[in-house]
């Protein structure tokens, strides 16, 4: 009897930073509607909360949890829809949601470590400020602050492992690569706020200056475009490289995803 592998591709391919970011944007483009809603169903509701009045600093806190929430699970959510494209040719949003909902204890510990992250980065800006040297090396430190929790996302989606065994995993996977992927990781983050600016820069030339409906209408579809659109990016290109990792080290094959997500390639 055949095997459904059988007509797969058996290995990935190792791929550079150029073809990683292809590879991106073909995934992304065979399943554009896909990809737009499921991260519609978290970041349209988290951008619109944003909108709230901000009136004392508990409030501005627990906005940017909601935000930080929202990119998580998108990002949990994504890892698995990576999967579904090779083994399946498909995308099956609910799908994605219930296999993040499956680790949601250990992508919510994933949150709360890039929580930390970020707020120590954005401390360490403020600290060194705005010389072109100490900017720089500032930015190094911070991408590689998130060299290991950026993988834990897949390893935890991916391989079923729990944030606090995921790390040491993602931690055997980047220590000889810690140099690309934080050359990867900047690159990545350029091009998503490259697309995020290209986005958001057509409303800002044509914001009307009354305050009437239909700016408050390009004000949030302003927020909401970007949101949408660019976090999958992201989390593709960093689903690939968590591949490419492990394609390099283990011989990490199509096979083997198969059998880490439980899911029959066709």
């Amino acid at each position: 009897m055949e095997s459904a592998l059988d007509d797969v591709e058996p290995l990935l391919p190792e791929r550079s930073l150029g073809d990683i970011l292809n590879e991106t944007f073909v995934i992304y483009g065979r399943h554009f509607a896909k990809f737009l809603g499921l991260a519609g169903a978290v970041q349209i509701p988290a951008t619109l909360v944003l909108l709230a009045p901000i009136e004392n600093a508990a409030i501005y806190i627990i906005l940017n949890l909601i935000s930080l929430i929202a990119l998580v699970s998108i990002f949990g959510a994504t890892i698995y829809a990576v999967g579904q494209h090779y083994l399946t040719d498909s995308v099956m949003v609910v799908d994605c949601y219930r296999r993040l909902t499956w680790r949601l204890v250990s992508m919510a510990i994933l949150a709360a470590i890039f929580a930390v992250i970020t707020i120590m980065g954005l401390l360490l800006l403020s600290f060194v400020g705005v010389k072109l040297y100490s900017f720089a090396v500032a930015t190094v430190l911070i991408l590689g602050a998130y060299i290991v929790p950026a993988l834990v996302g897949p390893v935890v989606i991916i391989e079923g492992v729990k944030t606090i065994a995921a790390l040491p995993r993602a931690f055997e996977l980047v220590r000889q690569n810690v140099l690309r992927m934080i050359w990867d990781l900047l690159v990545f983050f350029l091009v998503a706020f490259g697309l995020g600016f290209v986005l958001f820069t057509p409303f800002i030339l044509f914001f009307p200056s009354e305050t009437d409906a239909l700016s408050r209408t390009l004000v949030v579809v302003s927020l909401i475009a970007p949101a949408v659109v660019v976090p999958p990016v992201l989390s593709i290109a960093i689903t690939l490289l968590y591949y490419d990792l492990r394609v390099r080290n283990e011989g990490f094959n199509i096979e083997k995803l198969s059998q880490e997500m439980g899911l029959a390639a066709v």
